[in-house]
């Protein structure tokens, strides 16, 4: 109690937002005064300091939001969550270029092209994935040169065919190509691309509420201090190249708190949210310095994950001998089928859990939380606390993964593994279920069990598809 109270008093300590704006994409114009009868159009044009900020519900924003300090976002009127959106949809079907070997072109310089998302400069339409809107399915296995093009589904983004590292200076990602079984333009689907952007970032003191954040291709929320992110739905996020690495590598975070020396992304609470389809992980806690960076009062708790590659990573890379977090935690969670998350082939680093801490840590716990079907802990060496958390894991995946040494991978084999692990992993108090992979009746009533409460709801407002996957045995 005492570790909420804290979360708490720092959020209330905010300067309370005064201004009440309201915001619609569909009916609003920029040129009106922001009431509710006479709403704004864009988020470009709110105010960025001390508002109250209402998005109409049933409403898309082909925009970021960034850069607001002081203010609350919520909902305002019937239906939907409000959508910020990042995916640039092809709006002429004949924009496919034809090529050798199964291989479609498209021009995303040619913006007569295009509707949805407007890329604010050439970096990004550095596209993370392909998404067919109509069948809600991704394609999400980006290669890095043209000649890997290889399996449908396939996609690479460059200027020229002869480029072997998009991370160049000189990249302005004019083209996609894309390896298809037919003409896209022959399909019934509806063609979107996500867009090498962050969902929102650079916010200070807000609280963020009852919105959903879709089609980005670098993180979904990043940059933010004492902030409060509640009733969240994250989809479909990352899978761009990170252009200033020295190693080819894609972005794609859920939610990222970055500790840094001289100002870490401290004092936030993410609480009640849906993450699902990331191309990293739903949630983390990391950051490099020079010196000894804490990462304070950071909360995950009572979300849920679903398709994500990793539902919680956390790391801190310093000189320190300890890496200290203080008040956080990952608690009351439910996670589904890490590491499924379509974008690529698997990875060992598909986890539960994902760590890079290189030294002991303290002040990080993660607790009481429901994970099914992934590996489960996969780290550098040193564990965070386990407490009471439920583990479903199938028969054959690792429950303990040592990447420095992975000849003592712990597998879920038996009962004797599992004894094991918790030796390992430090924990005594965590519940460990092998499951064959088979087993849909398991599947299904740990689901209606842990989504007893919101079933009723989702139900009601979910696809037909996304209710029998998610419900229901096929």
């Amino acid at each position: 109690m005492r570790k909420i109270a804290t979360l708490a008093a720092l959020l209330a300590a905010s300067p309370l937002a005064a201004l009440d704006v309201y915001i619609s994409s569909s009916s609003g114009s920029d040129s009106n005064d922001g009431s509710i009868s006479a709403p704004l159009k864009t988020l470009a044009a709110a105010p960025k300091k001390g508002a109250n900020i209402f998005l109409k519900r049933g409403d898309v924003f082909y925009e970021k939001l960034r850069d607001l300090q002081n203010c609350n976002i919520d909902a305002y009127g019937n239906g939907a969550k409000p959508m910020v959106c990042g995916l640039k949809i092809l709006k002429n079907k004949n924009a496919w270029e034809r090529l050798p070997n199964g291989i479609w072109r498209l021009d995303l310089k040619n913006a007569e092209n295009f509707e949805g998302y407007r890329a604010a400069n050439a970096k990004e339409d550095n596209i993370g994935c392909v998404y067919d809107i109509a069948q809600d399915r991704l394609y999400g296995h980006l290669v890095r040169r043209y000649s890997d093009l290889n399996a449908f589904g396939d996609f690479w983004v460059s200027d020229s065919v002869s480029r072997v590292d998009v991370r160049d200076k000189n990249e302005t990602f004019r083209f996609l190509y894309f390896k298809f079984d037919k003409n896209p333009a022959e399909s019934k689907s509806r063609w979107a691309f996500s867009a090498g952007a962050n969902g929102a970032s650079n916010l200070k003191n807000c609280r963020v509420r009852n919105i959903a954040i879709k089609g980005f291709g670098i993180q979904g929320i990043c940059r933010a201090w004492n902030c409060e992110f509640s009733g969240l739905d994250i989809d479909l996020i990352g899978g761009s190249v990170q252009l200033s690495y020295k190693h080819w590598t894609r972005l794609g975070n859920g939610i990222e708190f970055w500790i840094s020396d001289s100002n870490p992304c401290n004092n936030n609470v993410v609480e009640g949210c849906k993450i699902s389809r990331t191309y990293d992980c739903g949630s983390t806690i990391q950051g490099i310095g020079k010196n000894a960076p804490k990462a304070s009062n950071i909360v995950f708790r009572n979300n849920v994950f679903l398709h994500c590659r990793q539902a919680f990573e956390h790391f801190i890379h310093s000189p320190a001998k300890e890496h200290v977090y203080e008040n956080c935690e990952f608690s009351g969670n439910k996670c589904f089928d890490m590491g499924k998350n379509f974008f690529s082939s698997p990875e060992t680093r598909d986890a539960n859990i994902l760590s890079y801490d290189r030294s002991p840590i303290s002040g990080l716990v993660i607790k009481d939380n429901l994970f099914w079907g992934a590996p489960h802990y996969s780290r550098n060496g040193y564990p965070a606390k386990l407490e009471n958390n439920t583990v479903y894991i199938y028969r054959g995946q690792y429950l303990a993964f040592a990447r420095a040494r992975p000849e003592e991978t712990v597998w879920a084999d038996s009962g004797a593994d599992i004894a094991k692990a918790e030796k390992i992993l430090q924990n005594g108090s965590d519940k460990i279920i092998i499951v064959e992979p088979g087993d849909v009746h398991l599947r299904e009533k740990v689901l209606r069990e842990a989504f007893a409460e919101q079933k009723s709801e989702i139900i009601k407002n979910s696809p037909e598809k996304y209710r029998r996957d998610f419900f229901y045995r096929k």
